[in-house]
């Protein structure tokens, strides 16, 4: 697919399994030039690989990731490559309104990703009116580690594992419930455990499901459900990079819900609010 297609099969396509994938659609100098700017933060701290995620970050890794992140926001070059025309005609067309850039972060290695969805702790309402971005910054194969979704999982499959968890693990309701949620060292403890839960239960309720994985080009964009099931599969050469910037989309009549306000049909106490 490019961009030159005006047809609304892409759409239905996006509708129908939750992904769309959109090829050239980014500028290429404006990518060297945000690559060139993240490889200059990378060489200022020596950082060159992943470091574990599940680690407590060094002082130097945080300084790093912080660097990374003020890049996104405040670089000339990579703002535009994020607000790309092509790739907001796209957006606006899914949309059938005014897209609103939410927030964007970039992304260098990646060693492998279990399937999950990306609203374990945030629920967007309506859902279809949300929309992520996979923008690759160089090509990407099987050796530094493909994104892949599980087709049609954004239409029923959060809330049936939501609903499964609870059932398995009442002990779930006393956490998402609890007033400990206010104090944020607490919060973060039981954030960790609830997504443990999901992501063991989204693993389990997986297998056997087809997994399609993108072996996409410099330039190219996966446009995708945050509802749907996706990961990353291993990266075959653990020393090459995987550089993308990932991008979430909604308009402006979206709400947000935190968990504790909508985890599925047996914790439904939301209260409106706008999403940021």
């Amino acid at each position: 697919m490019n961009s030159e297609q005006t047809n609304s099969s892409w759409i239905e396509h996006y509708r129908q399994h939750g992904y769309v994938v959109l090829e050239k659609i980014l500028p290429l100098e404006l990518i060297d030039a945000h690559v060139k700017a993240c490889e200059e933060i990378q060489r200022r701290h020596g950082i060159y690989q992943k470091f574990p995620w599940r680690k407590e970050p060094s002082e130097n890794e945080k300084a790093f990731q912080e660097e990374l992140l003020a890049l996104d926001d405040n670089y000339e070059p990579t703002k535009n490559l994020r607000n790309a025309p092509t790739l907001r005609e796209y957006l606006n067309a899914l949309f059938r309104e005014e897209a609103v850039l939410a927030y964007g972060s970039t992304s260098l290695w990646e060693r492998g990703r279990e399937p999950h969805s990306d609203t374990v702790m945030l629920f967007r309402d309506p859902p279809e009116s949300v929309c992520r971005a996979w923008c690759a910054l160089e090509n990407i194969d099987p050796d530094c580690g493909m994104f892949y979704v599980i087709p049609g999982t954004h239409k029923n499959e959060r809330l049936r594992i939501y609903d499964e968890v609870l059932n398995s693990h009442p002990e779930i309701f006393d956490l998402l419930r609890s007033p400990s949620l206010n104090d944020s060292e607490s919060a973060f403890l039981e954030n960790r455990a609830i997504w443990k839960v999901v992501c063991e239960k989204t693993i389990s309720l997986t297998q056997g499901l087809p997994r399609v994985p993108f072996p996409i080009n410099k330039g190219d964009v996966v446009l995708f459900d945050p509802n749907i099931i996706h990961g990353t599969m291993p990266a075959r050469n653990p020393l090459l990079t995987r550089k993308a910037i990932i991008t979430e989309w909604h308009t402006q009549s979206v709400y947000s819900y935190s968990y504790f306000e909508y985890f599925g049909s047996q914790h439904d106490k939301r209260q409106l609010s706008p999403a940021k």
